[in-house]
Protein backbone atom coordinates (compact mmCIF):
# COMPACT_ATOMS: atom_id res chain seq x y z
CA UNK A 1 0.00 0.00 0.00
CA UNK A 2 1.62 3.17 -1.00
CA UNK A 3 1.59 6.01 1.72
CA UNK A 4 -0.31 9.28 1.46
CA UNK A 5 0.59 12.21 -0.25
CA UNK A 6 1.50 15.42 1.10
CA UNK A 7 -2.10 17.60 1.39
CA UNK A 8 -2.57 21.64 1.35
CA UNK A 9 -5.56 21.14 4.01
CA UNK A 10 -4.55 19.87 7.46
CA UNK A 11 -5.68 16.08 7.96
CA UNK A 12 -5.57 16.86 12.21
CA UNK A 13 -6.53 20.57 13.76
CA UNK A 14 -6.45 21.27 16.97
CA UNK A 15 -8.19 25.32 18.06
CA UNK A 16 -8.41 27.12 21.55
CA UNK A 17 -7.31 24.27 23.35
CA UNK A 18 -7.13 24.63 26.57
CA UNK A 19 -6.90 22.55 30.19
CA UNK A 20 -6.06 23.00 33.72
CA UNK A 21 -5.50 20.86 36.39
CA UNK A 22 -6.84 22.43 39.72
CA UNK A 23 -5.34 25.73 39.69
CA UNK A 24 -2.42 24.33 37.02
CA UNK A 25 -3.00 25.62 33.46
CA UNK A 26 -1.33 23.15 31.54
CA UNK A 27 -2.77 24.32 28.00
CA UNK A 28 -4.07 27.83 26.53
CA UNK A 29 -5.44 28.69 23.42
CA UNK A 30 -3.39 25.65 22.17
CA UNK A 31 -3.36 25.59 18.40
CA UNK A 32 -2.04 23.15 16.03
CA UNK A 33 -2.37 22.15 12.38
CA UNK A 34 -0.98 18.60 11.20
CA UNK A 35 -0.59 18.07 7.75
CA UNK A 36 -0.67 14.47 6.26
CA UNK A 37 2.75 13.23 4.77
CA UNK A 38 4.79 15.59 7.20
CA UNK A 39 7.13 15.11 10.42
CA UNK A 40 6.22 17.82 12.77
CA UNK A 41 8.23 18.01 16.58
CA UNK A 42 6.83 19.30 19.84
CA UNK A 43 9.34 20.88 21.74
CA UNK A 44 9.43 22.89 25.36
CA UNK A 45 10.85 22.77 28.56
CA UNK A 46 9.39 20.53 31.03
CA UNK A 47 6.26 21.43 32.32
CA UNK A 48 5.27 23.37 29.35
CA UNK A 49 2.10 21.45 27.81
CA UNK A 50 3.64 18.94 25.85
CA UNK A 51 2.01 15.82 27.36
CA UNK A 52 -1.02 16.97 27.98
CA UNK A 53 -1.47 18.05 24.05
CA UNK A 54 -0.54 14.71 23.22
CA UNK A 55 -2.70 13.00 25.89
CA UNK A 56 -5.93 15.41 24.20
CA UNK A 57 -4.81 14.46 20.78
CA UNK A 58 -5.07 10.87 22.17
CA UNK A 59 -8.05 10.48 23.58
CA UNK A 60 -6.63 10.16 27.10
CA UNK A 61 -7.95 13.30 28.97
CA UNK A 62 -10.72 15.72 27.13
CA UNK A 63 -9.74 19.82 26.94
CA UNK A 64 -11.68 21.92 29.15
CA UNK A 65 -12.27 23.73 26.30
CA UNK A 66 -11.47 23.98 22.61
CA UNK A 67 -12.40 21.98 19.54
CA UNK A 68 -10.98 19.22 17.21
CA UNK A 69 -11.12 18.60 13.51
CA UNK A 70 -10.41 15.77 11.15
CA UNK A 71 -10.66 16.48 7.69
CA UNK A 72 -12.49 19.61 8.53
CA UNK A 73 -15.15 17.84 10.64
CA UNK A 74 -15.38 18.23 14.85
CA UNK A 75 -14.49 15.44 16.60
CA UNK A 76 -14.37 14.42 20.45
CA UNK A 77 -12.24 11.66 21.67
CA UNK A 78 -13.80 9.66 24.91
CA UNK A 79 -11.22 7.33 25.03
CA UNK A 80 -8.09 6.15 23.09
CA UNK A 81 -10.06 3.72 21.67
CA UNK A 82 -12.03 6.43 19.92
CA UNK A 83 -9.01 8.13 19.13
CA UNK A 84 -7.63 4.95 17.65
CA UNK A 85 -10.60 4.07 15.03
CA UNK A 86 -10.18 7.88 13.45
CA UNK A 87 -6.39 7.24 12.60
CA UNK A 88 -4.39 8.58 15.71
CA UNK A 89 -2.08 5.86 17.08
CA UNK A 90 0.83 7.22 19.80
CA UNK A 91 3.90 5.67 21.32
CA UNK A 92 3.95 6.39 24.90
CA UNK A 93 6.93 6.84 27.01
CA UNK A 94 6.13 3.91 29.19
CA UNK A 95 5.97 0.85 27.50
CA UNK A 96 2.35 -0.98 27.07
CA UNK A 97 3.71 -4.66 26.16
CA UNK A 98 3.24 -7.49 28.23
CA UNK A 99 6.41 -9.24 28.80
CA UNK A 100 5.06 -13.01 28.83
CA UNK A 101 3.79 -12.82 25.82
CA UNK A 102 4.94 -13.34 22.11
CA UNK A 103 5.75 -10.18 19.80
CA UNK A 104 2.82 -11.42 17.72
CA UNK A 105 0.42 -11.17 20.46
CA UNK A 106 1.47 -8.09 21.90
CA UNK A 107 1.54 -6.51 18.18
CA UNK A 108 -2.16 -8.06 17.52
CA UNK A 109 -3.23 -8.25 21.21
CA UNK A 110 -6.25 -5.40 20.17
CA UNK A 111 -7.86 -7.34 17.32
CA UNK A 112 -6.23 -10.61 16.84
CA UNK A 113 -6.69 -12.55 13.45
CA UNK A 114 -9.19 -15.22 13.82
CA UNK A 115 -10.26 -18.38 11.87
CA UNK A 116 -13.36 -20.40 13.12
CA UNK A 117 -13.81 -18.53 16.40
CA UNK A 118 -10.07 -19.29 17.39
CA UNK A 119 -6.37 -16.99 16.82
CA UNK A 120 -5.38 -17.95 13.61
CA UNK A 121 -1.81 -18.43 14.52
CA UNK A 122 -0.34 -18.26 10.98
CA UNK A 123 -2.34 -14.79 10.17
CA UNK A 124 -1.13 -13.06 13.23
CA UNK A 125 2.82 -14.03 12.58
CA UNK A 126 2.38 -13.09 9.08
CA UNK A 127 0.42 -9.35 10.32
CA UNK A 128 3.40 -9.10 12.81
CA UNK A 129 5.87 -9.49 9.90
CA UNK A 130 4.48 -6.87 8.54
CA UNK A 131 4.34 -4.51 10.94
CA UNK A 132 7.53 -5.32 12.21
CA UNK A 133 9.02 -4.71 8.34
CA UNK A 134 7.06 -1.26 8.77
CA UNK A 135 9.12 -0.15 11.78
CA UNK A 136 12.28 -1.17 10.52
CA UNK A 137 12.88 -4.50 13.02
CA UNK A 138 12.49 -7.43 10.46
CA UNK A 139 14.75 -8.87 12.27
CA UNK A 140 12.48 -9.50 15.32
CA UNK A 141 10.78 -12.76 15.47
CA UNK A 142 7.32 -12.53 15.94
CA UNK A 143 7.35 -15.74 18.29
CA UNK A 144 10.22 -14.42 20.45
CA UNK A 145 8.81 -13.49 24.10
CA UNK A 146 8.86 -10.13 24.76
CA UNK A 147 10.43 -10.57 28.03
CA UNK A 148 13.58 -11.91 26.38
CA UNK A 149 13.93 -9.20 24.46
CA UNK A 150 16.41 -5.51 25.80
CA UNK A 151 14.33 -2.69 26.12
CA UNK A 152 15.14 -0.90 22.67
CA UNK A 153 13.97 -4.11 20.76
CA UNK A 154 11.03 -3.70 23.11
CA UNK A 155 10.49 -0.14 21.89
CA UNK A 156 10.84 -1.20 18.25
CA UNK A 157 8.25 -3.96 18.82
CA UNK A 158 5.74 -0.59 20.50
CA UNK A 159 5.94 0.73 17.43
CA UNK A 160 5.14 -1.80 15.31
CA UNK A 161 2.41 -2.22 17.64
CA UNK A 162 1.40 1.26 16.73
CA UNK A 163 1.68 0.71 12.90
CA UNK A 164 -0.43 -2.51 12.43
CA UNK A 165 -3.36 -0.74 12.54
CA UNK A 166 -2.06 1.62 9.43
CA UNK A 167 -2.59 5.10 11.43
CA UNK A 168 -2.88 8.42 9.52
CA UNK A 169 -1.33 9.83 12.49
CA UNK A 170 1.46 8.08 14.18
CA UNK A 171 2.40 9.81 17.51
CA UNK A 172 5.97 9.44 19.38
CA UNK A 173 6.10 10.79 22.83
CA UNK A 174 9.47 10.84 23.48
CA UNK A 175 10.14 7.16 22.53
CA UNK A 176 13.93 7.31 23.12
CA UNK A 177 14.63 8.86 26.45
CA UNK A 178 15.04 5.96 28.87
CA UNK A 179 17.67 4.43 26.70
CA UNK A 180 21.54 4.70 27.03
CA UNK A 181 23.04 6.21 23.89
CA UNK A 182 23.73 3.15 21.55
CA UNK A 183 20.09 1.47 22.11
CA UNK A 184 18.88 5.32 21.05
CA UNK A 185 21.23 5.10 18.14
CA UNK A 186 19.10 1.75 17.02
CA UNK A 187 16.17 2.59 17.87
CA UNK A 188 16.37 6.32 16.10
CA UNK A 189 17.15 4.15 12.70
CA UNK A 190 14.19 2.49 13.27
CA UNK A 191 11.82 5.69 13.84
CA UNK A 192 13.30 7.23 10.50
CA UNK A 193 12.47 4.26 8.63
CA UNK A 194 8.46 4.07 10.37
CA UNK A 195 8.40 8.06 9.68
CA UNK A 196 9.02 7.41 5.96
CA UNK A 197 6.27 9.14 4.20
CA UNK A 198 3.49 8.84 7.09
CA UNK A 199 2.31 11.87 9.04
CA UNK A 200 4.65 11.70 12.55
CA UNK A 201 4.12 13.97 15.40
CA UNK A 202 7.20 13.73 17.59
CA UNK A 203 7.79 14.91 21.26
CA UNK A 204 11.58 15.73 21.02
CA UNK A 205 14.48 15.72 23.22
CA UNK A 206 17.19 15.31 21.31
CA UNK A 207 18.37 18.59 19.28
CA UNK A 208 20.61 16.61 16.29
CA UNK A 209 17.28 15.04 15.60
CA UNK A 210 14.86 18.60 14.79
CA UNK A 211 16.97 19.24 11.32
CA UNK A 212 14.98 16.64 9.99
CA UNK A 213 11.44 17.40 10.80
CA UNK A 214 8.82 19.39 8.42
CA UNK A 215 7.47 21.57 11.39
CA UNK A 216 8.61 22.49 14.82
CA UNK A 217 6.12 23.82 17.37
CA UNK A 218 7.60 25.20 20.55
CA UNK A 219 5.48 25.22 23.90
CA UNK A 220 6.17 27.16 26.58
CA UNK A 221 3.60 27.36 29.78
CA UNK A 222 0.73 26.23 27.93
CA UNK A 223 1.48 28.76 25.23
CA UNK A 224 2.26 27.62 21.57
CA UNK A 225 4.82 30.32 21.67
CA UNK A 226 6.89 29.67 17.95
CA UNK A 227 6.19 27.56 14.64
CA UNK A 228 7.71 27.30 11.74
CA UNK A 229 10.60 25.28 10.32
CA UNK A 230 14.56 25.00 11.74
CA UNK A 231 15.79 27.33 8.88
CA UNK A 232 12.98 29.91 9.88
CA UNK A 233 13.12 29.50 13.59
CA UNK A 234 16.38 30.00 13.85
CA UNK A 235 16.55 33.04 11.81
CA UNK A 236 13.85 34.69 13.96
CA UNK A 237 15.63 34.62 16.72
CA UNK A 238 13.54 33.41 19.18
CA UNK A 239 13.69 30.48 22.20
CA UNK A 240 14.32 27.67 19.58
CA UNK A 241 17.26 29.88 18.31
CA UNK A 242 18.97 30.55 21.75
CA UNK A 243 18.85 26.09 21.94
CA UNK A 244 21.18 26.34 18.78
CA UNK A 245 23.22 29.12 20.54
Amino acid sequence: MSEPAVSAMPFFQMSGISKRYGGVRALENAELSVRSGRVHAILGENGAGKSTLIKIMTGVVAPDEGRMLIDGSEVAFRSPAEAARRGIACVFQELSLIPDLSVADNILIANPPKRFGLIDGAAQRRIAEEALARAGAEDIHPRAMVRDLPLSRRQMVEIAKALVGRPRILILDEATSALDSESEAAVQKAIQHAMHGRTVVVIAHRLSTLTQMDRLIVLDKGRIIEEGTHTELVAHGGVYADLWN
